[in-house]
This record gives C-alpha cells, structure tokens and sequence, in this order.
C-alpha cells in the first residue's frame, strides 16, 4: 500500500515537474516571437519563468538546489543592472536573462552563455548584411565591416544582451540660438530606420534557454 502511495506521488511529480518544463519553454519561445516582431520583451514572461522555477524545482525526480540556482540569477542580475546602467543592455533583456540563469543554475549557465553569445552573433551579422542589402545604393561602402564587428563586440562583452530602443541614438530637438530657432536636421540612419544594435538578442537568450531546457529534461 504503502509503496503504491509512492509510486503515485512520484508520478504526479513527474507529471507536474514535466509540465512546468513545458511551459518554460513554451515562455522561452514567446519570448523569442515578441522580442523578433517588435523588440520588446514584456515582463510578465520573466516573471512567469521565475515562478515557473519552485514548482520545478519542488516536483523535480532528481534533486534541483534552488538556493544555487537563486544565487547565479542574483548574479546575472546584479552584471545585467551593471551592463544596464553603462547602457550596454536593456532592461528587458537584463530581467530575461536573469529568469533564464535561474533555471539555468550553476551547472548550467556555461552553455546558456555560450549558446546566447553563438546566436546572438549570428544575428547580428545577418541582421546588419541584410540592412546594408536593402540600405539605398548611395550608402558609404566602409563602414559595415566596422558596424558588424563593433555591434558584435557589445553584444559579446554584455553577455549578448540587446541595447535597448530608448538607448539608440536621438537627435537632439534643441538648437543652439533657443526655442525659437529651427531644429536641425535629424541624419539619417543608412542601415534602416533602427539605430545598429537594435536587434533581438531575447531571441538568443530564448534559444540558450532551450538547451538548458533540454539538458533539464535528459537529466530527469
């Protein structure tokens, strides 16, 4: 009887843990479709992701240490405010990742780093060729070597982390001689109407976040 108990709590667990994964990576993959149409990562699906976690971590059949997981999301929090304040991340992407290292933990935050760095890089080269592709014909020629290569770098020293929109460069509506003297001429952006850097790092983060997925479910 009493082993019959158990074997039904197991699966129940097994059951609930299961779920939850699924629904994580069901987050993770709205995450990636909201942040590639439009930029922008609401904050309701971080926060479902982190309280998605003590239902995993409780249910899970092989032992999750939720304290270890907690410290390296505070950590991840902490570098992303970091990042955020220097204008090296936006906020959205900063509280995304932080839920993601959640569950991530120490054994795997590695891969989910390496995996967002991988991603994110093929991104951003393929959304800065194909902005030069359909950029106008009048375009300077030298400058999408040093845009691929400085947009790359950003996003490798902030753990791959999109800039956020407000931190894309605004021309300034002031002019020198007072209210009354007529605004200068906003330049134009060659690459598109969106400043370089602008691009869905969330969706690299989402992918990270999968093979974590992934590796949670092959260990259980």
């Amino acid at each position: 009887m009493a082993a019959a108990v158990a074997g039904r709590i197991m699966f129940a667990n097994l059951f609930v843990s299961q779920a939850a994964l699924a629904a994580f990576v069901g987050l993770l993959i709205a995450v990636a479709v909201s942040d590639i149409r439009g930029l922008t990562i609401p904050n309701r699906y971080s926060a479902a992701i982190v309280l998605l976690y003590p239902i995993y971590a409780v249910t899970a059949p092989h032992g999750v240490d939720w304290i270890d997981g907690a410290i390296v999301g505070a950590i991840a929090l902490s570098i992303g405010f970091v990042l955020f304040a220097m204008r090296f991340a936006g906020g959205g992407d900063v509280k995304f990742f932080s839920a993601v290292s959640l569950w991530a933990g120490s054994h795997d935050v590695a891969e989910l780093a390496v995996v967002t760095a991988l991603v994110g890089g093929v991104l951003a080269v393929a959304m800065l060729i194909h902005r030069r592709v359909t950029a106008p014909r009048t375009t300077a020629t030298g400058g999408l070597a040093a845009r691929m290569s400085a947009s790359v770098s950003v996003f490798l020293a902030s753990l791959l982390m999109r800039r956020g929109r407000r931190f894309g460069v605004v021309a300034s509506t002031a002019a020198p001689g007072g209210a009354d003297a007529p605004s200068p001429k906003p330049e134009v952006n060659p690459a598109g109407s969106q400043p370089v850097g602008a691009l869905p790092y969330g969706a690299a983060i989402s992918v990270g976040g999968i093979v974590v997925a992934a590796m949670l479910l092959m260990r259980g």
